[in-house]
């Protein structure tokens, strides 16, 4: 199927407004489409998830919701170029570290506080998401459990439970890292992030997703 081109004023103002020049628009218009295999003009997660770095990253889910905006973890060519504008290498540390801290702030309450440390921590640990989600007494709404739970299936498909860290295994590793991040418990406000990923040389290199 022979995909349109993209119209000449949208792509003029994808490059006045995002990082990238004209050939690199082009081809994420050509890389879009090529993903849309129903040709309905939005990305669901699973042809989102087509794309090399979100396909090994254990926040990939999480980060398609965000860039959906509405929750549906749906996108448009427009949202899916303002997810790939905020991991171009072109884009200020600043820019990222707002969008790092937001995947960490899983409440949306604007602090990293425990218990946001503690999902993403069994995330990249592949861990059973389901185990933590039954430790909390408190509702989650029903696209953080699509989040959650599309995120825990498919890591669990290529790793066998044993690889996974228990309860107490989880408990320990958080305690290590609140020791070192935030002692007082109170959690870490974008400032004290952003002071954080200031001392990390690759936070930019490993926040990246080529064109």
């Amino acid at each position: 199927m022979v995909k349109r081109k993209i119209p000449k004023a949208e792509l003029r103002r994808h490059i006045r407004e995002t990082p990238f020049t004209r050939d690199e628009v082009q081809r994420l218009w050509h890389r879009f489409n090529c993903m849309d295999l129903d040709g309905s003009g939005l990305l669901n997660y699973q042809e989102t998830s087509k794309v090399d770095e979100l396909r090994c990253n254990p926040f990939s889910a999480r980060i398609v919701y965000m860039f959906s905006e509405d929750g549906s973890g749906q996108l448009t060519f427009q949202k899916f170029i303002n997810m790939m504008s905020v991991f171009s290498g072109r884009t200020s540390k600043q820019t990222k570290a707002v969008w790092a801290f937001a995947l960490w702030d899983f409440d949306g309450d604007d602090l990293i506080g425990p218990r946001d440390i503690k999902k993403g921590l069994h995330m990249l640990a592949n861990a059973n998401i389901k185990t933590l989600e039954e430790e909390e007494d408190e509702e989650i709404d029903a696209q953080e459990n699509f989040d959650l739970e599309a995120n825990r299936k498919r890591r669990l498909q290529k790793h066998d439970k044993a690889d996974t860290l228990t309860s107490q295994q989880m408990n320990q590793v958080l305690e290590r890292i609140a020791e070192e991040i935030d002692p007082e418990g109170t959690g870490l406000s974008f400032d004290d992030f952003l002071s954080i990923v200031s001392r990390m040389p690759d936070f930019i290199t490993n926040f990246r997703m080529a064109v």
